[in-house]
């Protein structure tokens, strides 16, 4: 989690970002995306995750559920989105 703008027009910063970007497509096997849609995918994933846990070090998940389990359900759907991502991309 990082509460920091990349600048991609910075030499350095732009390596971090492409790093990120490989990490994505390798770890998720999105090769086949497009450069626009490995954005999105990462924009998704990184706006649920960091979203969840912020809400959670915020103490605003009260509902009497697990937000354990209700973190995986969210990775589930992520999952999903993606798959449907590469679908509609190709």
């Amino acid at each position: 989690m990082m509460h920091y703008q990349m600048q991609p027009t910075d030499p350095e910063e732009a390596e971090v970002i492409q790093n990120a970007l490989k990490f994505f497509q390798t770890s998720l096997h999105l090769q086949d995306l497009s450069h626009d849609a490995l954005i999105d995918v990462m924009r998704m994933v990184n706006a649920a995750i960091y979203g969840f846990i912020m809400r959670e070090q915020a103490e605003l998940m009260t509902i009497d559920r697990s937000t354990d389990e209700s973190y995986e359900v969210m990775l589930d759907a992520l999952l999903v989105a993606i798959a449907h991502i590469k679908q509609t991309s190709l």
